[in-house]
């Protein structure tokens, strides 16, 4: 092979890596348009907190960007970002309680924060606390059920998609979303 040939080889992987690069510049910039909104809201019903959660939807997107190589095999984009944004938010909520509990010592002081609304001031604190005692009693669950109810709480994921982001079957999910349920009921009826 002379030099000619190596050069005109050369020249034409380098343009193959350039355009698979581009494309899968183009199925993340895709996958970011479609689907950071529901990354964010699966970081937000985990962190609840916008900051956190805009970090872990960055967090998630970087990941996916760093394994790349992958999204050619992933049969659904959708479940396996929600896997990845899963997985981020509850390592970030683990930290983040680590950190809380150092630092809060001995205080319960909790604060209600009201918005701007049409309703009489006693409706809203009225509706905050029973958002804070839902949330109280949602964390209290066992993570086997709570994480099914949080997950099929998004209009977006079907029992199908719940499913594939925890590795459970779909009738695992029906049950334990049904079981949590009535489990919460229960408790609020008190």
């Amino acid at each position: 092979m002379d030099e000619v040939e190596r050069l005109a080889m050369a020249e034409a992987v380098l343009t193959e890596t350039r355009l698979v690069e581009r494309n899968a510049d183009e199925v993340l910039e895709d996958l970011v348009r479609q689907h950071s909104r529901l990354v964010y809201r699966v970081a937000f019903l985990v962190l609840r907190s916008h900051q956190e959660a805009e970090d872990a939807t960055q967090e998630t997107f970087l990941r996916v960007m760093r394994y790349g190589r992958k999204l050619a095999s992933v049969e659904n984009p959708k479940t396996w970002l929600v896997r990845i944004a899963w997985h981020v938010a509850l390592d970030r909520s683990k930290r983040q309680r680590g950190r809380r509990e150092s630092s809060l010592g001995d205080s319960d002081t909790q604060f209600v924060e009201l918005e701007s609304s049409e309703r009489p001031a006693y409706e809203e604190i009225e509706r905050s606390e029973v958002t804070a005692q839902l949330r109280r009693l949602i964390s209290a669950l066992p993570e086997k059920l709570r994480a099914p109810l949080v997950l099929s709480a998004l209009k977006e994921m079907c029992p199908a998609e719940v499913a594939a982001t925890l590795g459970i079957n779909e009738a695992a999910v029906r049950s334990r979303v049904f079981r949590a349920r009535q489990i919460l009921r229960q408790k609020l009826l008190r």
